[in-house]
C-alpha cells in the first residue's frame, strides 16, 4: 500500500509541475518523472505473482536508482549557478543510460547486473533474493559518486549566500544524505522491504520548494517575456534563405506569409515583405555579417516599424539560419515627439 501511495503522491507532483508550464526547469521534470516511474515499478514489484513479473517490475523500479542521483546533482549545479557543458552532461547521462541497459538484462542469459534472482513472498509483500553482477558495482559507484559530488558542490557554496540561499543548500544536503543513507541502511540490514520510494518521495517533495522558487524568479523564466514575444513579429529562414516559419504577429504585419510554403524560397514579387525586408535580408547574408544588425525604421500606413536581422545558431554556435525581428515603435516615437514639443 505504501508504494501505491508514494506513486500517487509523486504523480500529483508531476501534474503540478506540468501545470506550472515552461517556467519549470527540465531537470526538475526529469527527476520527478523518474521517481514517479520508479515508484510505479516498486508497487508492481510488491504485487507481482511470479519471478518474471517481479523482474520486469524491478527493471522499472531501477529508474529511480539510475536516473534520480544524476538529476539531483544537475539540479544542485543549477541551484548553485554552475553551468555544465552540453558535452559533459551528455556523456554523464549516456553512462547512466548504459547502466540502465545493463539493468534490463536481468532475467536473461546475460549476467551483467544480476547473476541470479529468487522470488519470495513475505509478510511485507514480494521481494527478490539477488546475486549481483559486475554492473551492479558500477551502479553503486555512480550512486555514491553523484551523491558525493552533490555534497561537495553544496558544501562549497554553503556560505556563498549571494549566489544561493542557505536554506536551499541545507535542504539539498539533507536530501543527498537521506537518499544514499536509506539505501545503505537497506543493504547493511538486509531488509526485505524497499525504503527507496519513501525516501525519494520525501526528497522530491522537499526539493520542489527551492526548485520551483528558483524557476519562477529566474531571469530565464519564459513567462516573464511572454507579453513581449506576443507583441513582436518573428520570421525565420534557413541558411539557403528558405522560409521556415513565423509567428502570428508576423502574419499580421505581412499577410502574404500565410500563403508562403514552408521550406521553399521566398516568392519573387509582391507583398510587404519584398517591399521592406527582402533587400536588407539579402544584403545581410551577402556581406556575411556575424553580428545582428538593426535596420532603419520604415513606415506603412499609420505604423512605424523597426527590424533586427540576426543569425540563428545551434548549441555548437554554428549558423543554421537567419531571423528577422520586427517591432512596432509607433507609440514610442509619438511619445518622444510629444515630449520634445
Amino acid at each position: 500500500m505504501i508504494y501505491l501511495i508514494c506513486f500517487l503522491v509523486v504523480l500529483v507532483m508531476l501534474l503540478y509541475l506540468i501545470g506550472y508550464g515552461r517556467s519549470i526547469g527540465i531537470w526538475t521534470v526529469v527527476l520527478t518523472s523518474s521517481i514517479a516511474i520508479g515508484n510505479g515499478g516498486y508497487y508492481a514489484l510488491a504485487t507481482s505473482s511470479n519471478l518474471q513479473e517481479a523482474l520486469l517490475a524491478n527493471k522499472i523500479a531501477y529508474v529511480i536508482g539510475v536516473f534520480a542521483p544524476i538529476t539531483i546533482f544537475f539540479s544542485i549545479c543549477n541551484l548553485c549557478r554552475i553551468t555544465l557543458s552540453k558535452r559533459v552532461s551528455t556523456i554523464l547521462f549516456s553512462i547512466q543510460i548504459l547502466i540502465y541497459l545493463s539493468v534490463c538484462t536481468m532475467g536473461t542469459k546475460y549476467t551483467f547486473f544480476y547473476k541470479d534472482a529468487i522470488f519470495h513472498e513475505g509478510s511485507t509483500g514480494v521481494y527478490l533474493e539477488k546475486t549481483y553482477g559486475p554492473m551492479h558495482t558500477v551502479y553503486l559507484l555512480a550512486l555514491l559518486g553523484y551523491t558525493a559530488a552533490g555534497l561537495v558542490v553544496s558544501l562549497f557554496f554553503i556560505n556563498k549566500r549571494t549566489i544561493v540561499s542557505r536554506i536551499n543548500i541545507d535542504m539539498f544536503i539533507f536530501v543527498d544524505i537521506l537518499s544514499v543513507g536509506v539505501y545503505l541502511i537497506e543493504r547493511l540490514l538486509h531488509l526485505n522491504i524497499e525504503l527507496m520510494p519513501v525516501s525519494f518521495t520525501l526528497s522530491i517533495g522537499l526539493m520542489l520548494i527551492p526548485l520551483t522558487k528558483l524557476s519562477i524568479y529566474s531571469v530565464n523564466n519564459i513567462n516573464i517575456f511572454a507579453d513581449e514575444l506576443q507583441k513582436t513579429a518573428y520570421i525565420l529562414f534557413s541558411k539557403k534563405l528558405k522560409y521556415m516559419g513565423s509567428n502570428e504577429k508576423a502574419e499580421e504585419y505581412f499577410p502574404e506569409l500565410k500563403n508562403w510554403e514552408l521550406e521553399e524560397k521566398i516568392p519573387g514579387s509582391g507583398g510587404r515583405f519584398n517591399t521592406f525586408l527582402r533587400q536588407p535580408l539579402n544584403e545581410f547574408v551577402r556581406e556575411g555579417n556575424q553580428e545582428k544588425i538593426n535596420g532603419k525604421p520604415y513606415r506603412y500606413k499609420d505604423q512605424i516599424c523597426t527590424y533586427e536581422i540576426g543569425i540563428l545558431r545551434k548549441a555548437s554556435k554554428k549558423n543554421c539560419g537567419y531571423y528577422i525581428k520586427i517591432s512596432d515603435v509607433t507609440d514610442m516615437i509619438n511619445e518622444n515627439l510629444l515630449a520634445e514639443q
